[in-house]
């Protein structure tokens, strides 16, 4: 059974990409990979990552088999995005390293990139151009599994070889808004079980937790 927050859609996908010809690693991260985990918002999107090179061809022909499948990127090897039965699908090699176990969840036949590692990932896209979407899962997972700002740069660090120098760039991403505010139409929240729009309340509130988490320290 899946949680409201993955439209049929998406969960059709999940419960079918067992027969897929994807490298035997894959996992998944991202949006969808957080609402399973919290079920706290509205994710369409099926976003796979492999530390295996790959190639794209085989991928595509075993899923076109099946699916409505419109490739919209994708390079010889390791790259590939497409539009399968009107859901965004991407599978990326990914060459960094887990720091944590792969987690399997019960109604979904492909395993899960571990909290740490997806939080560790949604930094680095939020230090680049970070969305309304990147800060809201951000949030959710590090008040769900109680992480604290010096963890966080710790897993960054861990997972991407970077300097202690990077975590000023890290900070400074956690309260730069302005591109978020722009895509909080976006956004839609799971509340009370129900789909609704991410309103200004809780909006605001997201910008002071990451301000309370970098600036009073």
């Amino acid at each position: 059974m899946f949680p409201e927050a993955i439209p049929a859609s998406v969960a059709t996908l999940l419960n079918d990409i067992y027969t897929w010809s994807l490298p035997t690693d894959t996992y998944m991260a991202g949006g969808t990979a957080v609402a399973l985990y919290l079920n706290h918002r509205v994710s369409v999107d099926i976003d796979l990552f492999t530390d295996e090179e790959f190639y794209c061809g085989p991928i595509i022909s075993s899923i076109g088999q099946r699916y409505a499948t419109t490739v919209t990127n994708a390079a010889e090897k390791n790259t590939l995005i497409a539009i399968v039965a009107n859901v965004r699908f991407s599978l990326f090699n990914y060459p960094y390293p887990l720091l944590k176990p792969l987690v399997n969840k019960p109604e979904c036949n492909i395993k899960l990139a571990s909290p740490e590692d997806i939080a560790a990932m949604k930094v680095v896209a939020i230090t680049q151009r970070g969305t309304a979407k990147d800060f809201f899962d951000l949030n959710a997972l590090m008040q769900t599994f109680g992480m604290t700002l010096d963890y966080l740069i710790s897993l960054v660090q861990k997972k991407y070889g970077v300097s202690e120098d990077y975590s000023y760039q890290i900070k400074r991403g956690l309260v730069y808004f302005d591109d978020a505010v722009k895509s909080l139409g976006d956004v839609t929240v799971i509340r009370n079980g129900k789909e609704a729009r991410l309103d200004k309340r809780e909006w605001s509130e997201i910008e002071e937790f990451f301000k309370r988490l970098v600036l009073c320290r």
